[in-house]
């Protein structure tokens, strides 16, 4: 199965990688204190998980950075402990831009609740020009954004479905009036499995953006009309077919250089009964052309995993 099938055509070298990784928040202090041990941590990120009051909020830190370093060694020669990673204005990260040219490697992550959604996007050497950070051309005019827009986006999110939400004001408060409409018009079971479905569309937009919430919710909505269930295998100690919906749509509410100079594509699965991720990746038409014929073949396919922590770890210690 190709990943998404518009920017496939006119980027077909990405390399699409989705690790999913359970989370220990009770982590053993013994573990927790071997996890520091590997050294793998940068002075900042050590001060950062030392910051948190919070046990499990400390543990669950330490493991997605530790998890992090060995997935992306995985996809290169570059040991654990060489990483080296900068911010964007809205706190994405992304890797150092000399890591970036040198292993053609593009990143984002996600936790909610026990699991860790990490993205890899691998492009090929004559491609490795590309820009993943935030955006540069908020304060541009409008007639030269076009020319200084990344090439590609990219954005994952991971969503626990929670009984506890009161989906309601937050439907007023970010949803489009197309959104909460067709949301409305479900039966009440199915209401709480959509809004939690979009939240999670949405996510990943505006983390592929790089903005977070300065991004308004509401300047795009998500189109489920041409909504379609297809599957993927998910690699791991015990592979299984999970949900992969395609035909997800992102329409724009304004008259942008993003709606219109930027192919937009998103997937939108199901880990199981309770997690749904998405995926949005876009690709400026600018930057590269599309006339390029899609790729079929299976280096171009989605590759989703599962991995616990001590599997990566013992797979980087090799």
């Amino acid at each position: 199965m190709p990943i998404i099938a518009d920017v496939n055509q006119c980027y077909p070298s990405i390399k699409p990688h989705i690790y999913f990784v359970p989370l220990d928040d009770e982590l053993a202090p013994a573990d927790f204190d071997a996890g520091l041990a590997l050294g793998w941590l940068s002075e900042d990120e050590e001060a950062k998980v030392a910051r948190y009051k919070s046990l499990s909020a400390r543990n669950n830190a330490l493991q997605v950075r530790l998890a992090l370093r060995a997935i992306l060694s995985r996809h290169s020669d570059i040991e654990p402990t060489q990483w080296q990673f900068i911010y964007g204005a809205k706190g994405k990260p992304a890797l150092s831009h000399d890591l970036c040219a040198q292993t053609g490697l593009h990143f984002n992550l996600s936790h909610s609740g026990q699991w860790l959604m990490i993205g890899v996007i691998e492009v090929a050497s004559s491609q490795h020009n590309v820009n993943l950070t935030s955006e540069r051309s908020v304060e541009l005019t409008q007639s030269t954004q076009s020319e200084l827009l990344p090439s590609l986006f990219f954005g994952v999110d991971i969503e626990r479905e929670r009984s506890s939400t009161d989906i309601v004001p937050i439907l007023n408060h970010y949803f489009t009036q197309a959104e909460t409409d067709t949301l409305l018009q479900l039966p009440i079971e199915q209401q709480r499995q959509r809004f939690f479905d979009l939240w999670a569309v949405k996510e990943s937009y505006i983390k592929a953006r790089g903005l977070g919430l300065a991004l308004s919710l509401k300047s795009f909505a998500v189109d489920f009309s041409e909504f379609n269930e297809g599957h993927v295998q998910l690699k791991g100690k015990v592979e299984q077919s999970i949900v992969l919906h395609q035909g997800v749509k992102l329409n724009f509410t304004d008259v942008s250089d993003i709606a219109n100079t930027v192919a937009w594509q998103t997937q939108l699965g199901r880990l199981d009964q309770q997690y749904r991720f998405a995926i949005t990746l876009g690709v400026n038409k600018q930057d590269i052309g599309l006339e390029l014929t899609r790729a079929d073949d299976d280096d171009s396919a989605l590759m989703v995993y599962q991995l616990s922590l001590a599997q990566l770890l013992a797979d980087a210690n090799a």
